[in-house]
Parts: structure tokens; sequence; C-alpha cells
């Protein structure tokens, strides 16, 4: 036996079997499953493509559906403003969401409009332009104005259904508008108001528990390739970070 030639033969073996490993490692590393995008529960509710738990990589979800989570509910960050997402519906692409600011005590909230980023979301449903005014200087509110205190503020108004041109907009500091369902919640209704002296007041508080009925947006991205890729055993993403 030819101790040279059975050395070559080793060596060249050898070194085909490196050059197969060098090339096929970046081959299958360059396009990875997104093990990292997996659904990230969130209380009774689920976080996937198009969205993405904060923590998951870039990649897992769109630019802009981001979700953090508080151990039980689901937070989306828009416009300067936090909201909590009460229900989620893959199937009809709609978020129904309430302010985070106003979810207790409405004299506590930022003085700031509600507002959406329509590049990636729009109202979903008909709603009541609800709002919210702030340091009032009138006394006799219009009819269907209901009443509030906000201490040390002053008096505030809250206005299930405004009309934009109400003088009332010239009468008070500040002026915040909240959508909300045009679905009465159970057991919240507000009391009736005649536009009197003696309209009764209610606690903000109150408010506050009509408010978070909230209202429906939805996501804009179109996600039906992702639906096609989850049906053949797929898992979405949006690219590589």
């Amino acid at each position: 036996m030819d101790l040279t030639m059975s050395c070559s033969s080793l060596s060249l073996l050898f070194l085909i079997f490196s050059l197969h490993i060098h090339f096929l490692v970046p081959a299958s590393g360059y396009f990875p499953p997104h093990e990292d995008c997996v659904p990230h529960r969130c209380g009774d509710q689920e976080i996937s493509y198009p969205f993405r738990h904060i923590e998951q990589p870039n990649y897992c979800g769109y630019p802009g559906y981001e979700l953090g989570c508080d151990g039980y509910n689901l937070i989306l960050s828009m416009e300067s403003l936090e909201y909590r997402v009460i229900h989620m519906n893959m199937s009809t692409k709609i978020l129904e969401v309430t302010r985070m600011d106003l979810a207790e005590d409405v004299c506590h909230g930022e003085h700031v409009n509600t507002t959406l980023n329509f590049s990636l979301f729009d109202y979903a449903s008909s709603y009541y332009n609800s709002t919210l005014f702030y340091e009032c200087n009138s006394s006799l509110p219009p009819q269907h104005y209901i009443p509030f205190s906000c201490p040390p503020s002053g008096d505030g108004y809250f206005a299930p259904d405004v009309d934009l041109e109400n003088p009332l907009h010239e009468q008070c500091n500040f002026s915040v508008l909240v959508p909300i369902l045009q679905i009465e919640a159970p057991g919240l209704t507000l009391p009736p108001s005649d536009g009197s002296e003696d309209s009764a007041p209610i606690s903000s508080t109150a408010i506050s528990k009509i408010l978070n009925i909230g209202f429906e947006i939805t996501w804009i991205v179109n996600t039906w390739q992702c639906e096609n890729c989850k049906k053949s055993g797929g898992r979405c993403g949006n690219g590589y970070g």
C-alpha cells in the first residue's frame, strides 16, 4: 500500500468535507427560522404578526405595531399616549382600545386629543366624539353636557357627543377629544342634563368608567401573505434584523 497515496487521498477527502461544512453553515444560518417570533401570551390575549412584543426582535412584527404587556393587559403606544387593548380580533383586524391616562380619573389625564397614526391605524366603526372640557368659566353648560369637578383646577364638563362648533370650546381652557363606541356598556348611564344650574355633577371617576368602554381601530397593513404562510405551517416575520 502506497502510504503517500493514502495520505493524499485522506487530505483530499478532509478538504472536501471542510469546504462542504464551510458553505453549508452560513447558507442555513442566513435564512433562520423565526424561532424568536412565537406568539407572545399576555393575560388572555396573544401577540402575533403583524404585531410583536416589544422585547422580541424587530423582524417579528411590522414596523410600528409593537405591543407591551403589564402582565395582564396589552399596551399600545401611539402619538405620545398609551392605550390598553381591551380586545384584539385577528380575523377582522380590529383592536378595541381605551386611553390609559384617563382610565382611573379624568382629572389626571393628559390635556391632548386622541389622535391616531393614520399610516398604521384607522377608526373601525361609528363612534361618539365625546369630549372633556377642563377649567371652564361657563356656569350654564349646554344641554346634555355633564358637569364634573377636578379640584383644584375647577369645573369641567363631559359631552358624550359633542358639537365641535359649540361656544363652550371658547369658555374652557382645555378640551380633550376621546372617542367612545356608540354602544352603552351595561350599568353605565349618564344622569340627565338640561343645561340648567340644577344639573347634577357626577364624579370624575364615573366619567372614566364611561370612557373605558373604549373605541375600535383597525390596522392597515396587509397580512394576506402571512395568513397563507400560517396555513402552510409557517411563521410570519418582516425580514431579518
